[in-house]
């Protein structure tokens, strides 16, 4: 799948019923149905390793599992994604799939998406000399952003995390300030959006 060695593969079912013992804390009353309600079934596709590809580990990343979730609906709870990413205590990469269309799916500092796409669009390459530059390298396919200026790559996600929360914060001062008709309420609300504008321009 997506190219990825034949050496990696795996497939190796994981039974909800399973999950929800093990994790019966997390994992509990309304949890557990809205868990139920986006998720169908979960298979472990691959296992990227020294051993199936001969590239040496690092002490943060030893292997890196691939995981399929087929998906009930595209309008899923990302909590329950982030809930995979975090119960396995691995680097995982998700593929979530749902009407012939792929998602891909990985947490780092926190949760990443790609676009919806079809097979045949996805290549995912094993690039790097460690385990941990393989790592870095499907964050930056899943994710698009890449470290920049000197910034580690978790470091740049947050920037770019922030980039996108002042940007909704500016749509929603410009709507605010289109409706006000208060001209001193209206002039403040100029205001802080150059502010914001601002701090946009110098991240």
């Amino acid at each position: 799948m997506f190219d990825l060695p034949r050496s990696t593969e795996i497939r190796k079912p994981i039974h909800k019923k399973l999950i929800y013992q093990k994790f019966s804390a997390e994992l509990d009353g309304e949890k557990r149905k809205r868990f139920d309600e986006d998720i169908s079934r979960i298979t472990v596709t691959n296992e990227i390793s020294e051993k199936s590809v001969n590239i040496r580990p690092v002490d943060e990343v030893s292997s890196i599992f691939v995981i399929q979730i087929e998906l009930k609906s595209k309008e899923y709870n990302e909590r329950n994604i982030a809930l995979v990413s975090k119960l396995f205590g691995q680097k995982l990469l998700l593929v979530l799939h749902v009407d012939g269309e792929y998602q891909l799916a990985i947490y780092e500092t926190q949760l990443l998406k790609s676009e919806w796409k079809k097979e045949a669009e996805i290549k995912l390459r094993i690039d790097g000399l460690d385990l941990r530059t393989v790592w870095n390298s499907f964050v930056t396919a899943v994710s698009g952003i890449s470290a920049q200026d000197g910034n580690t790559l978790s470091e740049q996600i947050g920037i770019e995390a922030e980039k996108e929360r002042l940007k909704k914060i500016i749509v929603e001062l410009e709507r605010k300030a289109r409706k006000e008709v208060q001209s001193k309420r209206k002039f403040e609300l100029h205001r802080k959006i150059g502010e914001y504008k601002k701090r946009l321009e110098v991240m």
